[in-house]
């Protein structure tokens, strides 16, 4: 069956969401769905939604209010999707906030359940996490999506997690640790490089993790093996976990330069007791020991970090302590974030012990800090050469355009639109706001 209607779709979250729209936008293409200019003027209103914090939850629910008060008496279609609808998705549908929900096991087939929704609209939750049920990740027709940068893709390696840290909703929504065969990552990288495709980020919950529940290749083998393939010129991944970062994955990554020295390493707290709590599964020392690996092996890379404030229980002492960490291992940058309960998790139990003022208060202790630490990070750049893929027009010069090193760092240097998705060579020259700054020598 094939429906002559508009959609668009609007994504909330992580990599892997970005990604699961890619997706998303296949199956309604491949379902005859036209997509829409924007999403006041789609017959069906997708929203690929993210629940790792209550904040992500609440302004997606205030989003999809304001677009059905705007389209209230026309035909329209409201689907959520993602892991939202996963964990509330019974009470967005009973509410009347949703029309349809769709959760991450089955939304890269949304398009056939959208048409069978329109054929019956009792059908509306779509919610299995039955492995039966999970919808591949890896598709070779996704090289055609438009809307995707025409040199880089995502390639999600696994879905879900098993590492089940006390504050995460995603075991819970997202399931338990699969994952998907190398030999057709390995085929579908090989087809995105024949295809004009030369940067690719590897996606997954832990993506060290890869592997583990299989006989399959360990991670650094996968890495090792997707950095041979002819024509990749730049490879990243997402996202690591500590306990599970081995020597192995920094020999692979320091043989293989098209492979980024830009490490995204998640410490969380500074301190031992709220890395307990947090079921963390590493000690600080433990963590400062593989920085100091990490430095051995890579003397050009570049880190950044997840931390939060606030877990239930953390004293002024232990947040303190994850200041000192956060000014001793000196990050690139920081994604910092104030505790949030998320039902459904271990960590919802737990006695809070301080106000959310109080929480506020920390976090702009650490985003102060932290912006200190970047600008500093980013003045030791001054005057050195770094690569970077020319990603878009600056949004302040039509005669400028924005770029990322290997080492992840924004750059801002002279070019026109013909420059992006152009590996290219600066000499920086100054810092502007939280980017680089530099000329182009080739």
């Amino acid at each position: 069956m094939s429906l002559k209607k508009t959609y668009y779709i609007e994504t909330f979250g992580c990599q892997m969401n970005k990604n699961d729209s890619e997706l998303m936008a296949l199956s309604m293409l491949e379902h005859g769905f036209e997509p829409a200019e924007d999403l006041e003027h789609a017959e069906i209103a997708l929203f690929n939604t993210c629940s790792v914090r209550e904040h992500a939850e609440n302004r997606v629910i205030s989003r999809i209010r304001s677009h059905r008060k705007k389209t209230r008496g026309h035909d329209r279609v409201t689907v959520v999707a993602g892991c939202m609808a996963q964990r509330i998705g019974t009470e967005l549908i009973e509410s009347g906030i949703a029309d349809m929900v769709v959760g991450p096991y089955q939304s890269p087939e949304i398009g056939r359940l959208i048409v069978s929704h329109f054929m019956d609209r009792s059908r509306d939750r779509f919610l299995s996490q039955d492995t039966d049920d999970l919808s591949p990740r890896i598709n070779l027709r996704l090289s055609a999506i438009r809307d995707a940068p025409p040199w880089h893709r995502w390639v999600t390696i696994t879905h879900g997690c098993d590492n089940n840290c006390s504050y995460c909703i995603v075991p819970l929504v997202r399931g338990r640790l699969i994952s998907f065969k190398s030999a057709t990552i390995l085929e579908y990288i090989r087809h995105l490089a024949a295809n004009g495709i030369r940067e690719i980020t590897l996606l997954g919950q832990n993506v060290n993790q890869y592997g583990a529940d299989s006989s399959d290749l360990p991670f650094h083998k996968l890495l090792e093996a997707a950095a041979g393939i002819e024509g990749i010129e730049r490879m990243n991944f997402l996202t690591s976990h500590p306990k599970d970062f081995s020597v192995d994955i920094l020999l692979v990554i320091r043989d293989h330069p098209n492979i980024s020295r830009s490490i995204h390493l998640p410490l969380q707290s500074g301190s031992d007791r709220v890395l307990g709590l947090m079921s963390r599964g590493y000690t600080r020392s433990q963590y400062l020991s593989l920085v100091e690996q990490i430095r051995n092996r890579l003397p050009s890379h570049s880190l950044s970090t997840d931390i939060i404030v606030g877990f239930p229980g953390e004293t002024e002492s232990e947040f303190e302590q994850t200041l000192a960490a956060a000014e001793q291992i000196r990050f690139d940058d920081a994604y910092t974030y104030a505790y949030s309960q998320r039902r459904g998790t271990p960590a919802y139990s737990m006695a809070e012990s301080i106000t959310r003022e109080e929480k506020v208060g920390r976090l702009k202790r650490l985003i102060a800090l932290q912006r200190s630490i970047s600008r500093r990070k980013l003045d030791e750049k001054i005057d050195r050469v770094e690569e970077a893929i020319i990603e878009r027009l600056s949004r302040k010069s039509s005669e400028e355009v924005m770029g990322r090193t290997f080492l992840n760092h924004v750059v801002i240097t002279p070019g026109t639109k013909q420059d992006i998705g152009k590996r290219v060579k600066v000499r920086i020259q100054g810092v502007r706001g939280t980017a680089l700054q530099g000329t182009r020598i080739a």
